[in-house]
């Protein structure tokens, strides 16, 4: 009965200007192979619309509706920085201090990035390091072993030279703010944002994800997918934050509120302005500022952020001018989530609409070319280690061979290998970041 109620109210705010959006939608979910897809748009401090479409999970009758529960992604990168603004307020953090002010013992790869590199740059991704994603998805590490094992990870740009995407800054960013405040960052999320802005079914573990009453499973485009544990990685304020329309739609208020929900200040008007300063350039449209995109759409100023994680998609906008937020959520890797925000932007703003679906008909590009297999020396089976990914195994299964990281495998595609004057292997060379030489793995059995 509730949103028999709500839809009447997006009706009577609306009027035509959603007319064919639930056709949009349903073709957006039958061309993409999409199961379900969620959406809500906030105007003027009332709810206008939000809506379920499809299923939670692929082969079933539930149904998405406004409450269920996705991974959001990097959407998760603003709570990460909203949460620093707190800090900031409280004067346990500044802006523009050197993170090693507050842990000495942080190092990064370049020393002078070591000495100089502050939360600021911790989050507009101007570190000077490429993205590093492998080690997300291969190694298994406490939080703070990983912010440690930073300094083993090669730069490909010269500190703050140009915008390069880095999650794993955000970790960090994420473990100062627990090491600030005496806490963790999925507590001080909870405690800071959750609570406040009554976001009662947001979590940020996959795992309590999965102990709600509603939520979505994550696919591809052909199979349902397992759950991403972001804590088993010792990441999570990169993107660790799950939710649904009902909370997104009262996080986006809170923004186009200046920092204000039930009539409590939770980020001064100060740091709310820090928080979209253009820091970065981060493409021919857009900055980047604090967890947050800054440009226009079609004309009209526009706060973004996408947020992508196995099996999910989410998008969210703010257009502060016109008192408008918006958010979308998909339980697959395509760019539906965007491109229906995109259709309710136009609709909502009295945009000339646009064929946002054609866009996600344009080819992708091809997959990178397959290298060759090295030749595979003879001894090359064992255990090697470096200082950021620890210790891995080299295996070989009748006549194939494998590298075993703690969380998956991969092939010797690529790889090479230093040998002794015996013809002993000593090293195995593997190319896991495309932007920096391969990594030097030691032997360390025979």
């Amino acid at each position: 009965m509730r949103f028999f109620w709500l839809f009447l109210l997006a009706a009577r705010l609306c009027g035509a200007d959603l007319a064919g959006f639930d056709a949009v939608a349903e073709q957006g979910l039958r061309e993409w192979k999409v199961p379900g897809v969620a959406v809500g748009v906030i105007q003027d401090g009332k709810i206008v619309f939000a809506k379920g479409y499809g299923l939670r999970e692929r082969d079933s009758n539930l149904p998405v509706t406004p409450r269920t529960l996705f991974a959001m992604g990097s959407v998760s990168k603003s709570f990460t920085s909203a949460v620093a603004a707190t800090l900031v307020d409280e004067g346990k953090l500044q802006w523009d201090a050197p993170v090693r002010s507050y842990l000495p013992w942080f190092r990064m790869y370049d020393p002078v990035a070591t000495e100089l590199i502050t939360m600021r740059d911790l989050l507009t991704h101007r570190s000077g390091l490429p993205g590093h994603n492998f080690i997300r998805f291969s190694t298994y590490l406490s939080r703070e072993e990983l912010v440690r094992r930073i300094a083993y990870l090669e730069p490909s740009h010269t500190f703050r030279d140009v915008y390069q995407y880095n999650n794993l800054m955000y970790v960090t960013a994420g473990y100062l703010e627990g090491i600030l405040a005496g806490s963790t960052w999925e507590e001080l999320v909870h405690d800071r944002l959750f609570v406040p802005l009554g976001m009662s079914r947001s979590n940020t573990s996959t795992l309590d994800t999965q102990k709600s009453d509603d939520f979505a499973r994550p696919h591809n485009a052909s199979k349902e997918l397992p759950f991403y544990v972001y804590q088993k990685f010792g990441v999570g304020p990169n993107g660790a934050v799950n939710s649904c329309v009902e909370d997104m739609l009262k996080y986006l208020q809170f923004y186009l509120d200046n920092g204000e929900a039930g009539g409590r200040r939770l980020i001064s008007k100060r740091q709310m302005a820090e928080l979209w300063k253009p820091v970065t350039v981060a493409n021919p449209k857009a900055t980047y500022a604090l967890g947050w995109q800054v440009g226009t759409y079609r004309g009209n100023f526009r706060i973004s952020h996408g947020g992508a994680i196995t099996g999910f998609r989410a998008f969210m906008a703010l257009f502060p001018d016109k008192r408008t937020g918006i958010v979308a959520m998909i339980n697959s890797e395509e760019s539906l989530a965007e491109a229906l925000a995109d259709t309710l932007a136009d609709r909502i703003l009295g945009l000339p609409p646009e064929e946002h679906l054609a866009a996600l008909r344009r080819p992708k590009p091809a997959p990178p070319a397959s290298q060759a297999v090295p030749h595979i020396p003879a001894g090359v089976e064992g255990k090697y280690t470096h200082p950021a990914y620890g210790e891995i195994e080299v295996v070989r299964e009748g006549d194939e061979y494998g590298v075993k990281f703690d969380a998956l495998s991969i092939g010797l595609e690529g790889a090479s290998f230093l040998l002794n004057e015996k013809g002993q292997v000593l090293e195995l060379h593997l190319p896991l970041e495309q932007a920096v030489k391969p990594f030097v793995f030691v032997k360390v059995t025979p």
